[in-house]
């Protein structure tokens, strides 16, 4: 296998993850009815994946403790407030956000993961995101066409960023106790159950409000964004170095505002474009000064 395939699909699909939830939620779907269906589409498709692949499938009482916990830390409650935010954002504005995600992995790994402390000539790199996401957001925010509530919307999506970092680093801790492999079906599952059981009973779950089309995009959010690019980036992982599999942090939100321009048609400013350099910049001088870390498969599948 070309080992730029699974990447490619991993980038593509998470950033149609983004462009979809967002067009989604733009049609009147709201936050609370989109995620429970995505995951149901994304569980059902694994379990199909699964069947025919004759992969994944585990009954490891270790696997599942595991996979329990990262289906609730890395999975479903970034999910939740990433596609809370993605209500007042824009895909220019919150995709950017997202990029940050490897960062607060690092930071989080400093705590969780034995032997992966954060290194002081990261620095640099960790200021130059910070700067990135002052001047997209603080800068040019209130100027972006498709802006709700500029701060609720931000306040979200770093939520969302801490807890995939979190997710992430357990992530890492975790694939070094047991197969990668094993945590799948336990993460998929839990995540799927607490969503299904949990946010109906917070909040209103209305299927009525879904029409034609938007079951169309919000099954491509559940294939597309959740288990075709979580499965492809553990495909990944077997064939690609850890330099080469880090590329995704930093082309999915890049492509994510590409199809935004494109099919939502948002807009770029000055201020999306100089940020968006700035933090994709930083991201990659962050991870190179920790050159110990190592992406891990579920790290950034919650958008």
């Amino acid at each position: 296998m070309n080992p730029w395939t699974p990447l490619a699909l991993a980038t593509l699909g998470w950033a149609c993850s983004v462009v979809l939830s967002r067009a989604v939620l733009v049609e009147g779907v709201n936050t609370w009815t989109l995620i429970p269906l995505r995951m149901i589409f994304a569980l059902v498709s694994l379990l199909v994946y699964m069947a025919l692949s004759r992969r994944y499938w585990t009954s490891d009482r270790g696997a599942w403790v595991r996979g329990a916990l990262l289906g609730f830390v890395a999975m479903a409650l970034p999910m939740i407030f990433m596609t809370l935010g993605l209500e007042d954002l824009p895909v220019s504005l919150g995709s950017l956000l997202i990029a940050l995600i490897p960062i607060a992995t690092i930071g989080a790994a400093h705590f969780l993961v034995e032997d992966e402390r954060f290194k002081s000539k990261a620095l640099p790199g960790l200021m130059l995101a910070l700067i990135g996401t002052g001047v997209l957001v603080g800068v040019g925010g209130e100027t972006i066409d498709g802006v709700g509530n500029l701060w609720r919307g931000v306040a979200y999506v770093m939520i969302g960023v801490l807890l995939s970092g979190v997710g992430g680093a357990l992530t890492r801790r975790f694939a070094l106790e047991v197969s990668g492999d094993k945590l799948v079906l336990p993460q998929f599952a839990v995540s799927t159950a607490v969503v299904v059981v949990v946010l109906p009973l917070i909040s209103t779950f209305d299927v009525s409000l879904v029409e034609g089309v938007d079951w169309v995009m919000i099954a491509g959010v559940g294939v597309l964004g959740s288990t075709l690019a979580f499965t492809a980036f553990l495909i990944a992982a077997d064939v690609n170095s850890a330099a080469r599999l880090a590329l995704t942090g930093y082309s999915v939100p890049v492509l994510a505002v590409a199809l935004a321009v494109i099919f939502l048609d948002e807009s770029l400013t000055l201020s999306i474009v100089l940020g968006a350099i700035l933090i994709i910049v930083g991201v990659v001088m962050t991870e190179r000064a920790n050159k110990e870390h190592v992406p891990e498969p579920g790290a950034v599948t919650a958008g």
